[in-house]
């Protein structure tokens, strides 16, 4: 049974476009595979959904949904471009947003919680100034260059003036939050919003630059 699994991952990876087979030792239920030259794959329509994708900064999308005709497909490193503009819908909630900012701990805050609704960014964290000091936070948002989102502080709500301006300082810091440099694809957006739990950022996969 096992030699015959393993038969069977061996002839699943001849299909492997982008890649070469590994073995994985037994016990684990992985199949793991690795690029090792680069390959390209030419599709005629596309619509393609991504589920937690982690871009440099940390920062974990939910889902990013591309959509459209023609796409130009390269592995190594891995790079894919549309010659005609296609959509691009990327979702970020607001767990993953929360979490985002926990690692980046700007200023020493904690404990974040993130709210996304009408259009906004409700965001509370924990302050300590001898003592622990909620401070809550409203944000809008924007898109600059129809490249980068930007959070822009509307309000803070905290005890205390420096503490308060700490934490407007320490939360431009984080922008951009989202750049479409750090995307796999060329991208130009065009409208972001936040709602029903969810920032949800609308945009063009562009054709190459000449």
């Amino acid at each position: 049974m096992a030699a015959g699994a393993a038969r069977l991952r061996r002839d699943a990876s001849k299909d492997m476009r982008f890649g070469k087979f590994i073995p994985i030792p037994s016990g684990q239920r992985a199949v793991g595979w690795a690029v090792s030259r680069n390959e390209t794959l030419d599709v005629g329509n596309f619509d393609v959904r991504l589920a937690d994708v982690v871009l440099p900064i940390g920062l974990s999308l939910d889902t990013v949904v591309l959509t459209g005709r023609a796409l130009h497909v390269e592995s190594k490193p891995f790079k894919a471009v549309s010659p005609q503009p296609g959509n691009l819908r990327v979702t970020v909630g607001e767990k993953s947003l929360a979490a985002f900012l926990e690692k980046q701990a700007p200023g020493g805050l904690r404990d974040f919680s993130v709210r996304l609704k009408d259009g906004r960014l409700y965001i509370e964290a924990t302050k300590n100034v001898i003592i622990d000091v909620r401070a809550k936070a409203v944000c809008t948002l924007r898109i600059v260059n129809g490249r980068e989102v930007f959070v822009d502080l509307e309000s803070v709500d905290v005890m205390g003036a420096g503490v308060k301006n700490l934490v407007q300082t320490q939360l431009e810091k984080l922008n951009p939050v989202l750049d479409t440099r750090d995307f796999p694809v060329e991208a130009e957006l065009d409208s972001v919003t936040a709602d029903e739990g969810h920032l949800i950022v609308l945009g063009r996969v562009s054709p190459p630059s000449q």
